[in-house]
């Protein structure tokens, strides 16, 4: 588990450095664009659409950033902690675009209006990347799926294995004993190819590859099951209960296997970073790009 827990964690924290420094980028920027913007021509409203609009750079950048967040925190609490700071930043621009549009609807010029409805295309859109991606983000699938591998698919393992060996050790004449001995082997065999595939599972990249990995799970299911039935003929009276506590803990861990199969397939973590650094990452520099000749428009306008 820790190893799987380890590179899940890298492979978060490997994306915080683009993520944090397109944010500080923006967020410099906007600090220097508020503290060089001139005071003059408040009386027209100049002023006002420059403030609103600085603020609304500014709130596009906390919710990049809240998302970032979301997407790196390792539990559900802090996942939907910053999922809604994330969502309420976006409440913000939105209550400021409002202002803005009433503004620009009473003294904007044709450029403003023009560079307004652009903006407004770009943050629907982005408003429908975030509304995907703080979902999958909340759901934190894959964290789960390897710290289920890790705890009870870990325990019920180590159980299977104690079990196995105790029937053998009740199985007295040598040859029955070495037969035992290797079919025993043959299911905790299976039992760790299965582990060892569910960590492949959680991280393969496609559909696909899940289905692949699959089909080779329900081989190994299907080679546990068997020696399991080949052991309830060799072991004696005296390993029965041995061999119910392996064939119980066996047919657990496959129950395991099957939500971490279902958990793995919903793909949140990955999903969610390849969005974040694809589709999300252009629809937040489309959407400042916009801002910006809207404050250039607003800027012209005034002289």
């Amino acid at each position: 588990m820790e190893l799987g827990q380890s590179g899940a964690g890298r492979k978060k924290i490997g994306i915080i450095w683009a993520a944090s420094l397109a944010a500080a980028v923006l967020i410099t920027f906007f600090a220097s664009t508020w503290y060089h913007s001139s005071p003059g021509n408040a009386g027209n409203g100049v002023e006002g659409k420059r403030r609103l609009i600085t603020e609304m750079r500014r709130e596009l950048a906390r919710t990049a950033e809240k998302e970032k967040c979301a997407i790196l925190a390792l539990s559900d609490e802090d996942s939907g902690n910053y999922a809604d700071q994330s969502r309420a930043s976006s409440a913000t621009l939105d209550r400021d675009l409002d202002a803005l549009r009433r503004m620009i609807g009473r003294n904007g010029s044709g450029k403003e209006r023009e560079m307004l409805q652009k903006f407004e295309t770009s943050w629907k859109n982005l408003h429908q990347i975030d509304s995907e991606l703080l979902m999958l983000a909340a759901q934190n699938t894959d964290m789960k799926a390897i710290e289920l591998s890790g705890t009870i698919g870990a325990e019920l393992l180590q159980k299977l294995h104690e079990d196995l060996a105790r029937i053998s050790l009740r199985v007295t004449p040598p040859a029955r004993k070495s037969e035992t001995e290797k079919v025993a082997g043959q299911a905790e065999i299976a039992a760790l190819n299965l582990a060892a595939l569910q960590m492949r599972h959680i991280h393969a990249p496609s559909i696909d590859e899940k289905t692949a990995i699959e089909a080779t799970m329900k081989s190994a299911e299907q080679n546990g099951n068997a020696a399991l039935r080949v052991l309830d003929n060799l072991a004696g009276k005296k390993s029965n209960p041995f061999l119910r506590g392996a064939t119980t803990e066996f047919s657990e861990f496959m129950q395991v296997n099957e939500e971490i199969v279902r958990l793995s397939r919903i793909n949140s973590n990955n999903s969610s970073i390849e969005i974040s650094l694809g589709r999300k990452l252009l629809a937040d520099t489309e959407c400042d790009r916009a801002l910006r000749a809207l404050q250039t428009a607003v800027v012209a306008g005034a002289k």
